[in-house]
């Protein structure tokens, strides 16, 4: 848990020397707090520096997106409230930043009461992103006890037809749980 000193920057943007524009909106942040959690960030404002520039526009993210990354940063909090759909997109939010328990965070909260539905559309997108270790618990889901209905399942048959390679990962771990037993 992080000193509540930090989250209380993180609130008011207290000696704050930093600012993102994402989508348009101004973000202001700590470069030590950022540089401290982040690898990526920290190349991005050394570069920054190196340049003089003033303002770092964040391409290619929701602006909410962003204020969830940040907020994360200083509190190691998700809100309840955030929809599966943010998560998602705040999940490759963090694997761009190198925020490897915003990852983890995200990726337990997707697959906390995961079912067969859910699990398919979470392994295509651990598949599209390289989510392994995601991709690995979905199959792993989809496997259990009676669980493989997946056959007659719409979305299954969609993603052997648009992702072959799953299949091929599948059927390994299928093989795994078969020399368990």
């Amino acid at each position: 848990m992080l000193p509540q000193k930090i989250r209380k920057l993180g609130e008011t943007n207290e000696m704050a020397d930093v600012k993102f524009i994402v989508e348009g909106e101004i973000f202001s942040a700590h470069r030590t707090g950022l540089v401290a959690r982040s690898a990526v960030f920290k190349a991005e404002l050394s570069n920054c520096m190196a340049n003089r520039e003033e303002v770092i526009r964040v391409e290619d993210m929701q602006a909410s997106v962003f204020k969830l990354l940040l907020e994360f940063m200083y509190t190691d909090n998700l809100p309840d409230e955030a929809s599966f759909k943010t998560i998602q997109c705040l999940m490759v939010a963090a694997n761009r930043y190198a925020l490897e328990a915003l990852v983890a965070t995200c990726q337990q909260r997707l697959l906390t009461n995961l079912t067969i539905d859910k699990a398919v559309d979470y392994l295509i997108f651990a598949h599209q992103h390289g989510f392994s270790k995601m991709k690995r618990q979905c199959i792993e889901f989809m496997l259990e006890g009676d669980t493989f209905r997946l056959a007659v399942c719409l979305k299954y048959v969609r993603m052997v037809v648009n992702y072959p390679s799953i299949l091929t990962e599948i059927k390994e771990v299928a093989n795994e749980f078969k020399s368990r037993v």
